[in-house]
């Protein structure tokens, strides 16, 4: 099998098989849930509410990413809008339904957190520590930087 070359290309297969298979874990447990919800939810879970903007200020992600993610999960059922402080202002709980699913995702979180480990059991450095290294030094110098910068060589 020809594998892509490039390093985004790579990470997109990597997260792609990752994403896949707990999808699978969540479709197995009848669960209408998606890998790109859990860090919204996980947000929600640990607040009463949270608006577009904070999530974007948390989550790192950018609006329109972070809009487009929480319409999926209001139409999936899994959160609904409530009024701000002000009428500009929405801000999103989670729904009755995404409570009672709680526990369950739990379970599949807590599983693929083990079976994370033991992908970096298996590898020579641990994955996590490399990706968590590699948005520290993203965020003192860009990779669009780094490019440019090889450009001028």
């Amino acid at each position: 099998m020809n594998r892509p070359t490039g390093l985004g290309s790579r990470l997109r297969l990597l997260v792609t098989r990752l994403d896949e298979a707990v999808e699978q874990s969540y479709r197995d447990a009848g669960l209408d849930f998606r890998p790109r919800y859990f860090p919204y939810f996980q947000l929600l879970m640990d607040r009463d509410s949270a608006s577009v903007g904070e999530c974007v200020a948390e989550l790192g992600f950018t609006q329109p990413a972070a809009t487009q993610t929480l319409q999926a999960m209001t139409r999936s059922g899994l959160i609904e809008p409530i009024p701000g402080r002000d009428r500009r202002e929405r801000r999103y709980i989670l729904s009755a339904a995404a409570r009672a699913m709680i526990p369950e995702l739990e379970r599949i979180w807590q599983a693929a957190a083990r079976a994370a480990d033991i992908l970096d059991d298996a590898l020579p450095h641990p994955l996590g520590a490399i990706i968590d290294a590699a948005l520290v030094r993203l965020e003192r110098t860009s990779f669009h930087h780094m490019i440019a910068q090889e450009l001028r060589q």
